[in-house]
């Protein structure tokens, strides 16, 4: 069996919106223990997710929320750049946004 990290491409921060820029909830890790010294850990169990659905662009807001969407790729800077993120994470209202390797 092979074993291999999702890889991925930071996008930078950027503000969210109504409607939403990335429209679907892939998971919410808050509920589950964060580590709060690498929040790396949750950038890539968010990255694996998106790609098990084959999504190419996700962002993580509220520090552990995982959210993409189909048009993510186009869909994400819709409301313009934040200065709303920590540690490779949204805060409340951006997403820090990633797009995978192919």
């Amino acid at each position: 069996m092979i074993f291999f990290s999702v890889k991925y491409d930071s996008l930078g921060c950027f503000n969210d919106g109504n409607p939403r820029a990335l429209p679907e909830l892939l998971e919410n890790f808050r509920g589950k223990k964060i580590d709060w010294t690498n929040m790396a850990k949750i950038v890539q169990a968010c990255a694996e997710v998106a790609h098990e659905r084959g999504l190419q662009t996700f962002g993580l807001q509220f520090y552990g929320e995982c959210w993409s969407g189909v048009n993510g790729s186009s869909t994400y800077d819709m409301y313009g750049p934040s200065t709303k993120c920590w540690s490779g994470v949204g805060k409340e209202g951006s997403y820090y946004v990633y797009k995978l390797k192919v």
